[in-house]
Parts: structure tokens; C-alpha cells; sequence
């Protein structure tokens, strides 16, 4: 946009003036008053993108999402991650906390391995004891609002034969990953315009023989993502599918030689796409795999 552009505060009200009148102006502006007249920030936040005549506020331009400061930066923002005491939950700690988000973790573990869990990241976070298949209403009411909610949870499945698989078993596992996952986030404080990140899996594309259990959940998972995308929206709910992330044994290590990276993920690098996720404004209902390729062969 050229030319000057005078910016105006007034408690919470706001407007920039158009140096040319009939002037798009760029994405970055909150709203723009033609009219050189007060834009309420409340007001602007309800209108689409685009202009608009708003009766005593004149023609203005509006940009819902920069009125509603939908930066791409984590900087101060509140982070909880479900699940963060170890792998890939605790990477997408340490790189949210480099990020300069407010971290807190919550497991099973977290309060009693506070110290641990700071000197490993780096900062300082928050910890809160947590069973995902417990109620969640009491960790709401401990951590309160925040902006971004990642769920790393992993239940511990023993593949085997659909046929002899122990129905409790699944039952156990189907609650800790789906089911817990669903009540944490029914009953969440996640501010608008926030995130919900989830954890699928390749299973949840990828058929495995053995692992029938697994691929009815990341499945469960990735449709819960999708539903909660429109029904919660301006939250955005999306998911991160890992396919083999280290530690793993050496058969596993050996296998992954057929997938096109011709290696196995690390955590760190799964982490990431949490954070891409975090931080991208205009993705909702996606599932983003990160496992080399391991889906396509």
C-alpha cells in the first residue's frame, strides 16, 4: 500500500485512515475507515474480510483475523501438551519453549519429574499430574484458558491376531488415546482462534497384519480431527501421523530402508509439524504424515 497511513488507539478502539480513497490495503491492516471514523474492535471482529458499510462508521475495510491479533508467533502463548514427559511430546515442549511459549506439561509423570523435565527443555514450564482416562474438569480448572492444546498420548498395544486380541486390552487402549483425547478436549479451555493438535499414526492409513487394534484407533483419531475442525471452528483442530520415530529396535531400523527416506524419524522431527501446525493460521481438519514416506509402500 502506498503512501502514508496514520494509525489511531483509543482504549480498545482502533482505525487507520486510506491515504487514496477505494484503496485496497494490504492483509496486515485490523480495518480501515474511509470515512476517517472509529472502528470498535468488538464490532470489527464479527464482520468477514472485505468492505463493509457500517452505518455511522462509514465504508471500512476489514481484517477480522489481525483484529483478533492471529499472529503466527507463540511468543507468550499458553501451551498444554498431554503427554509430554517423553518422546515426541517432550520435543514439541522443548521447541515450543525455544519458540517462547508458556509450556505446560501434564501426565501421568510430569509433577514428580519437574526438575528433570526443566533441565531436559531447557526453561521453565508448568507441570501437572494427569491421567488422560481420568475426568478432566480438574486439569481445566489448574491450567484455565489457553491457546494451543497438543495431544501426545501413547497407549501401550501389544499386536497380535485380531482373533486373540484381549478385549480389555483394546478396550484400555481405545480409552487412553481415543476416548480420553475426546472427554480432555469436550471439556477444554482452548481460546478462539487457537489449535488442538492431535496424535494419529501411519496405522491410521497404512493397514498392518497384527495391529488391527491400532489402525481402529488412529482411524477413530483422525475422524474425531476432522468432525471437531467444523464444529469447533475458529478453533483449529489438526493432526500429526508419525510413522517409525526413534528409539526402535534394530528390525525396525532395517525395515525402514524400504520407505523413500530410508530412515526412521526422529522426535525432534515429528515435533515440528506440531509447531508448523501451532503457528499456521489457516489450516484446520488436516492430517500431516510424517513418517518418510512409509504410507506409500
Amino acid at each position: 500500500m502506498k503512501g502514508k497511513r496514520r494509525k489511531k488507539l483509543t482504549g480498545e478502539k482502533i482505525f487507520y485512515t486510506a491515504p487514496v480513497r477505494g484503496e485496497i490495503p494490504s492483509p496486515n491492516f485490523h480495518a480501515i475507515s474511509v470515512s476517517k471514523k472509529v472502528v470498535d474492535l468488538a464490532m470489527v471482529s464479527t464482520l468477514p474480510m472485505g468492505l463493509h458499510n457500517s452505518g455511522d462508521n462509514g465504508l471500512i475495510w476489514v481484517n477480522p483475523f489481525q483484529a483478533l491479533n492471529m499472529d503466527n508467533s507463540l511468543q507468550n502463548k499458553k501451551i498444554l501438551i498431554v503427554g509430554g514427559s517423553s518422546g515426541i511430546g517432550l520435543a514439541v515442549a522443548q521447541k515450543a519453549c525455544k519458540a517462547g511459549g508458556k509450556v505446560m506439561i501434564a501426565s501421568r509423570s510430569a509433577a514428580e519429574k519437574q526438575q528433570e523435565l526443566t533441565s531436559l527443555i531447557g526453561h521453565e514450564i508448568e507441570t501437572c499430574s494427569f491421567d488422560v482416562t481420568a475426568e478432566p474438569e480438574s486439569l481445566w480448572q489448574i491450567i484455565g484458558d489457553i491457546d494451543h492444546l497438543a495431544v501426545a498420548t501413547r497407549p501401550e498395544i501389544i499386536p497380535g491376531p485380531f482373533a486373540e486380541t484381549d478385549f480389555k486390552e483394546a478396550q484400555k487402549a481405545f480409552n487412553t488415546k481415543f476416548w480420553g483425547t475426546y472427554r480432555l478436549i469436550q471439556k477444554g479451555r482452548i481460546n478462539p482462534y487457537g489449535s488442538i493438535i492431535l496424535t494419529s499414526g501411519i496405522a491410521g492409513e497404512k493397514i498392518f497384519r497384527n495391529h488391527s487394534t491400532m489402525c481402529i484407533i488412529n482411524s477413530a483419531i483422525e475422524a474425531l480431527c476432522r468432525s471437531l475442525a467444523v464444529e469447533l471452528a475458529p478453533i483449529r483442530v489438526n493432526l500429526v501421523s508419525p510413522g517409525f520415530v526413534a528409539p526402535k529396535p534394530p528390525e525396525v531400523e532395517e525395515l525402514a530402508q524400504n520407505f523413500p527416506a530410508k530412515r526412521i524419524a526422529s522426535p525432534d522431527e515429528v515435533a515440528d509439524a506440531f509447531i508448523y501446525l501451532m503457528k499456521s493460521a489457516y489450516i484446520t481438519g488436516t492430517s500431516l504424515a510424517v513418517d518418510g514416506g512409509a504410507r506409500l509402500v
